[in-house]
């Protein structure tokens, strides 16, 4: 088998050619799907920072504002949890009919997150939505990928 490929190969009538075409082809495929690939990550992880910079912007606006009410004498177990994750609606670019938005860039379309107020020793939230980024090669749409996504941004007391 090794031998019969290794003379087609090396023949010198024209059959060598094909195999590397076919060959180089395969190449070029398998390298462009890893570009793909690697690009769409790169999307995922950019959308998700983008995210997680809203809500620490959010956290951080009500924590100035709660700790300005503490300072104040209320009580800092009387904060007001529901008016942050209002307030995270309002940072991520939703309505309050929104039920999705698609980014400047185009690149991608934000499903309405489920957000959750965290408390304890401090809080938070917890924004939980679906990303649709559409598959495109050569000028074509294919599909669109679906990746769901959960992003934390919490404050801790001191």
């Amino acid at each position: 088998m090794l031998k019969r490929i290794k003379q087609a190969v090396s023949s010198k009538t024209g059959e060598a050619y094909i195999y590397v075409c076919v060959l180089v082809l395969f190449i070029s495929m398998l390298v462009s799907v890893v570009i793909l690939y690697m690009g769409l990550l790169a999307q995922v992880q950019i959308q998700k920072r983008d995210v997680k910079n809203k809500l620490d912007s959010c956290v951080a606006e009500y924590a100035t504002e709660a700790f300005d009410s503490i300072k104040q004498g209320d009580n800092y177990e009387l904060l007001d949890l529901e008016k942050l994750k209002e307030n995270a609606y309002r940072h991520l670019g939703f309505g309050s009919d929104d039920t999705s938005i698609t980014y400047d860039n185009g690149n991608c379309t934000m499903s309405r997150p489920t957000v959750t107020t965290l408390s304890g020793n401090g809080f938070g939230l917890t924004a939980t939505y679906t990303v649709s980024f559409p598959i495109s090669w050569g000028g074509k749409t294919f599909a669109d990928l679906q990746v769901p996504i959960t992003v934390t941004s919490y404050y801790r007391f001191k």
